[in-house]
């Protein structure tokens, strides 16, 4: 059990390591802060990609793409923009510096 334990864990890391971020929206409302952004799975390629939502209360996959392009671009843009009609000041940030674009 625990070399299977250390195994899963391993598995994970290293599975978290091969991700990487693409755009990112920060959305604040007072003291409410989410995240909207766009993973991708394979360095250097934009597929296949993964949309999180990250709240207080944790994080969630909501989209994922294969094979289509901006499928999880378009997919993190319009989400910020729904948290902006909830009255959330969403800022799209860049994935290479972390500034406010």
């Amino acid at each position: 059990m625990k070399l299977r334990t250390l195994a899963l864990g391993t598995f994970m890391t290293l599975s978290a390591s091969v991700a990487m971020a693409g755009d990112t929206y920060v959305c604040v409302n007072g003291d409410a802060e989410r995240k909207v952004s766009v993973v991708y799975t394979q360095p250097g390629s934009t597929v296949p990609c993964e949309v999180v939502y990250e709240k207080a209360s944790g994080m969630q996959t909501l989209w994922r793409a294969e094979n289509e392009e901006g499928y999880c671009e378009e997919k993190a843009k319009a989400f910020a923009e729904k948290q902006a009609s909830w009255g959330f000041e969403c800022n799209m940030m860049s994935d290479q510096t972390g500034a406010a674009n």
